[in-house]
């Protein structure tokens, strides 16, 4: 559900109706706003999800499983402090 928070930008876009029409529908948005605001939010965390997997595959080049192991555990002990 798309909630308001922060500071927002009035933005002029060009969309096509039928997608948005699409987008709200299918994920239940009575608003544009709402629906675009969504659709961003997904967008955003595929990307940050593609960027840890990017940074877990360089990390573990030439690593055995234990070393891949190894650290995403230290990494999740880090973001547990």
């Amino acid at each position: 559900m798309y909630i308001r928070e922060g500071p927002v930008s009035l933005t002029h876009i060009d969309i096509d109706d039928e997608a948005l029409d699409t987008a709200k529908r299918l994920g239940g948005h009575r608003t544009k706003t709402a629906a675009v605001a969504a659709a961003l939010e997904v967008y955003n965390k595929r990307l940050a999800r593609d960027a840890a997997y990017d940074k877990y595959f360089e990390m573990a080049r030439g690593w055995d499983v234990e070393g891949a192991e190894e650290s995403h555990r230290a990494d999740k002990d880090t973001a547990r402090r």
